[in-house]
């Protein structure tokens, strides 16, 4: 008698791996691939940068001898990650530590693979499970305290946004923001963000109080977990007073110089920066002229004939109404003007006209010369004077002989980061991967995030998911995001002459 035995095998339903769209054969199966700790991972929401353990096994299904000896990568959504891998033991196990990346989106599940890389003897393998995950991440405002100083009831404009974890802007989002009167809270009310993250104007309470503070937060359960800052200093103002700077005496049928320096009428170190008021001449608007950064005004008036006393006002328009302050003054008789003098009792009046106009063209062109010399010596205190030509030259040498990634990895660790060095004093530590020094130049170092994430990600891209497939076209990508940076951090534009 003839005993025929037939061995079945079932895989999960419709998690059949992308890479295996059709049902293997029996035969063309060379491994079967499965992850075994689903309980706490799969289906389940995790948080950027926090670390999850994927654990599974490599084996043959009909014996269930173990493959031991294979590398095996995290794949999310079909890209892989490289630098996330482990080696089968003998029994054909692994154990992946995978950091979340915080580039993910946070609004859609993703899938997680773990992936034979290279499999030797070539044939299929079978990939019967493999986890969704969510992503949650952590936002952060940043915020900037106004310049110019601002009055009750009026909106407030400023440099802030709000962010992801990672530097990216979160637009279209509404926030809380709350003002306080030191612990009390006297006003609050909600704001929102535009298509780049920036958040919009904000309402200033009319409320007087002698420390006025704002106060944000935003969460967006279960996605963005909830972050908070306190805008403090903020420069608010009632009304005005004013520190008038005017000629004494005033003349009639003279320039009348108006000016002086505008101040808070209850705080007076603080400047009124930045501000349009009107001038007025006895109740005539003769002039609107902006203070500087100190709060200062200076315009002329021609006075007409007219003696006596006279007043000097200026105006702000203000939320509630106008905010003004004056000045009387006494306008005397114009005192007859000079004879004109006689050339024969000057008879070298001509030759002082000619010298000092000379003198004058002289010290002018001394003086735009100065300033010029001054703006290009501050241009170049602000960025790095750094000798990088052999480096540049090892990047060169690199490139010509192939080593396309090495040549990037070179110009990622011993150019920018020398660059970064000399500019901030700031080196990667060990445990710091190219992607967290990526958000460390933007958000401690404060460095351009249009310029930074492309070029940090490409770099990361060549290096870790595409080794040894780099094309020409791709490194002389990668020097194109590079250009701007180096420009940035030198002056200098980033040119090789290959």
């Amino acid at each position: 008698m003839i005993s025929i035995s037939i061995l079945f095998y079932m895989k999960y339903p419709s998690e059949c791996s992308k890479y295996n769209q059709e049902e293997p054969k029996s035969s063309g199966i060379w491994a079967t691939l499965d992850l075994t700790n689903p309980i706490g991972i799969n289906n389940t929401r995790h948080q950027t940068n926090s670390v999850i353990n994927i654990q599974g096994r490599l084996y043959n299904l009909f014996n269930g001898t173990g493959k031991q000896g294979y590398t095996v990568i995290i794949y999310i959504d079909g890209t892989p990650y490289h630098s996330f891998n482990d080696i089968t033991n003998g029994t054909g196990d692994f154990d992946i530590g995978f950091t979340v990346d915080p580039f993910l989106d946070v609004f859609t599940p993703h899938r997680l693979e773990v992936i034979v890389d290279n499999p030797i003897p070539p044939g299929d393998v079978d990939y019967i499970s493999y986890y969704n995950i969510s992503i949650s991440t952590t936002s952060y405002f940043e915020l900037y305290d106004p310049s110019v100083p601002k009055i009750l009831g009026e909106n407030l404009e400023f440099e802030g946004y709000l962010r992801y974890e990672n530097g990216n802007e979160i637009p279209f989002e509404t926030l809380n923001y709350y003002w306080y009167d030191g612990p009390d809270l006297v006003y609050s009310d909600n704001a929102f963000t535009n298509y780049e993250g920036e958040i919009n104007d904000l309402y200033i309470p009319d409320w007087v109080g002698d420390d006025l503070s704002l106060k944000f937060n935003f969460s967006n359960t279960p996605y963005i977990n909830y972050s908070q800052a306190f805008m403090l200093n903020t420069k608010l103002f009632t009304n005005i007073s004013c520190d008038w700077n005017l000629p004494d005496p005033i003349a009639e049928n003279r320039q009348f110089r108006i000016r002086g320096q505008v101040l808070s009428l209850t705080n007076p170190s603080l400047s009124i920066s930045y501000r349009t008021i009107r001038i007025l001449y006895n109740l005539s608007t003769i002039a609107t002229v902006d203070t500087d950064v100190n709060g200062n005004f200076d315009f002329t008036y021609q006075l007409l004939n007219g003696i006596g006393l006279t007043h000097v006002k200026i105006e702000i328009d203000g939320p509630s109404g106008i905010l003004s302050t004056s000045q009387f003054i006494n306008v005397e008789a114009a005192p007859p003007p000079p004879p004109p003098p006689n050339p024969d009792e000057v008879p070298f009046l001509a030759f002082f006209a000619v010298f000092f106009t000379i003198l004058a063209v002289v010290i002018g062109g001394l003086a735009v010369y100065g300033y010029r010399y001054y703006k290009k010596q501050d241009k170049l205190s602000k960025v790095v004077n750094l000798p990088l030509e052999s480096k540049i030259i090892n990047l060169k040498i690199l490139k010509d002989t192939g080593r396309l990634e090495e040549s990037l990895s070179y110009l990622f660790n011993a150019i920018y980061m020398d660059l970064i060095n000399a500019k901030f004093g700031r080196t990667r530590s060990d445990n710091e991967t190219i992607r967290d020094f990526a958000i460390i130049s933007v958000k401690n170092l404060k460095l351009s995030p249009t310029t930074i994430y492309p070029f940090i990600q490409k770099v990361e891209e060549i290096i870790y998911a595409k080794p040894f497939q780099i094309t020409d076209n791709e490194f002389y990508n990668a020097i194109d995001l590079f250009s701007p940076i180096y420009f940035e951090l030198t002056g200098y534009n980033f040119v090789l002459n290959f």
